[in-house]
């Protein structure tokens, strides 16, 4: 039962994570991550050097170019792989991109950017964080990519009631 507390960990943080309130994300993380667990994000974060630089280095400056700002999970599932209890999270981040992040210019439109996130769970805290954000796509979305379609294709949001109707047991 292991994966059940676990998955109910990284759904707390998601849940805090759709009304984006980055002082109780913050808290969580303090009383829900290891101090010395390894953050790992794609370009251009890579490895953080902290857990709280998760809350101050990445989601501070999208929050502050989205500020409605919303995650939206539509999956998420935890087991065992290698010994170690994994939690993967899949959906997408979204909001009114209203200031530049990354030197991606605002469109002054609703955003989003598809996510996988994956936490390794050990007695009850996030040990390490794997996590790759299309910024590709957000790049796209503002016109800032030469290749490909300036379109969100491929992004089918699923309700955010979706529990609804799979129950709480997905």
């Amino acid at each position: 039962m292991l994966e059940l507390g676990a998955k109910e960990l990284i759904q707390s943080l998601d849940n805090l994570m759709y009304d984006f309130d980055l002082e109780k994300i913050s808290g969580f993380i303090d009383h829900n991550f290891a101090p010395n667990a390894k953050i790992q994000l794609a370009h251009p974060f890579e490895t953080l050097s902290n857990p709280q630089a998760l809350a101050y280095e990445v989601y501070q400056p999208l929050l502050e170019a989205v500020p409605d700002l919303e995650k939206r999970t539509y999956i998420s599932m935890a087991g065992e792989a290698r010994g170690a209890c994994w939690v993967g999270v899949a959906g997408y981040y979204t909001g009114s991109f209203l200031e530049p992040w990354l030197d991606i210019p605002p469109t002054g439109h609703q955003m989003s950017m598809r996510f996988h996130e994956f936490y390794r769970i050990e007695d009850n805290k996030v040990v390490e964080v794997q996590a790759l954000w299309d910024i590709p796509q957000l790049m796209m979305q503002a016109g800032g990519l030469a290749y490909g379609a300036k379109s969100r294709l491929g992004v089918e949001p699923a309700s955010t009631s979706l529990e609804r109707w799979l129950g709480s047991g997905y």
